[in-house]
């Protein structure tokens, strides 16, 4: 995928300043576990939201989820199932080399969520807007995991704030 230009890595930089704010990575993997969610499109939908101050319709939600799905379940996903399976086995798995093995996987798993969030954004080019939209972020989310319980509430108003400060900060 082509990354040139600065708005090319909008979407990158602000994904990396979300999910380094103190608790939105776990509320991100608490969507993943609990309700199926994508991280990859979840922090693409705080993006549009929260720095580009759109509200992603449901045809437009369906094409994103139509296009991050397969590449989500056919190579992030075995990248992380393998990567986890490695911290505890099967033999000769936990030692040094699988350790080494281990952290690559990751990488490699990084980068396979940069090139599904580089898709999304060239399937959904968005502009950065003059100012955060904490309303876009939260209706995005709410329409991507349809919240039914505390939790997912309580995860969605946390990323909605780590979205929030990652755009007031520029990181879009």
């Amino acid at each position: 995928m082509d990354r040139a230009g600065a708005d090319a890595e909008g979407p990158w930089r602000f994904a990396l300043a979300v999910y380094g704010r103190p608790g939105a990575a776990p509320a991100c993997l608490d969507l993943q576990n609990r309700r199926g969610a994508d991280v990859v499109l979840v922090l693409f939908a705080l993006w549009a939201g929260a720095a580009c101050a759109t509200r992603l319709d449901p045809g437009r939600l369906s094409a994103l989820r139509s296009l991050a799905g397969p590449w989500a379940a056919e190579v992030v996903e075995p990248l992380r199932t393998v990567r986890r399976r490695l911290k505890e086995g099967p033999p000769p798995a936990p030692g040094a080399a699988s350790a080494a093995l281990r952290r690559r996987l990751q990488e490699i798993e990084i980068e396979a969520e940069r090139i599904e969030l580089d898709a999304l954004h060239q399937r959904c080019p968005l502009d950065r807007a003059a100012r955060p939209d904490g309303d876009a972020a939260r209706a995005n989310l709410e329409a991507l995991c349809a919240p039914h319980a505390d939790a997912d509430r309580a995860a969605i108003d946390l990323l909605v704030e780590a979205a929030l400060a990652a755009a007031q900060e520029g990181a879009a």
